[in-house]
């Protein structure tokens, strides 16, 4: 239910990306409880054909992408490159979510983590992501620290 407290949530689109069915359904009820609007896509290929829809103002830009790791056909790990090559999408925030310890990634991710063992902790990840993203003083992208709660390190390197 939303609290009204976190205003990082008004008017802000996250896009889901998860091959998981329930946990993508359980994602997005738990996003949309709290106030977000939330676009999902089974696929990569999906998420990147939404992104377009986007681009024609077919559909609503997203704010954020939450998107898993490991898909099948297109990784988690092909569509960053894809955003990040493409001028429009390139500085679009990103959280990654993955059931994958940090330290079993096959890369070192540049956008933050949170892993898949609650919809919350999710959910708590995305706010701070809103949340830095709209902050004046906060840059858009952080590295990752490997932190279970998905937060983005705060030093900057």
């Amino acid at each position: 239910m939303a609290t009204g407290a976190d205003t990082s949530r008004i008017d802000a689109t996250v896009l889901v990306v998860d091959d998981d069915d329930d946990f993508r359904a359980a994602l997005a009820e738990t996003l949309e409880e709290e106030g977000y609007h939330v676009v999902d896509a089974r696929t990569g290929d999906l998420a990147l054909a939404l992104l377009d829809d986007a681009v024609k103002g077919r559909t609503r830009a997203p704010d954020l992408l939450v998107l898993d790791l490991l898909m099948p056909r297109m990784s988690g790990i092909e569509v960053l490159q894809r955003l990040r090559k493409s001028r429009r999408w390139a500085s679009l925030p990103v959280l990654v979510i993955t059931g994958v310890n940090d330290q079993m990634l096959p890369v070192r991710l540049d956008v933050p983590v949170a892993f898949k063992t609650d919809p919350q902790i999710v959910l708590d990840a995305v706010r701070q992501q809103l949340t830095r993203r709209r902050s004046p003083t906060s840059p858009a992208t952080t590295a990752q620290d490997g932190s279970e709660d998905g937060s983005p390190r705060s030093d900057r390197q």
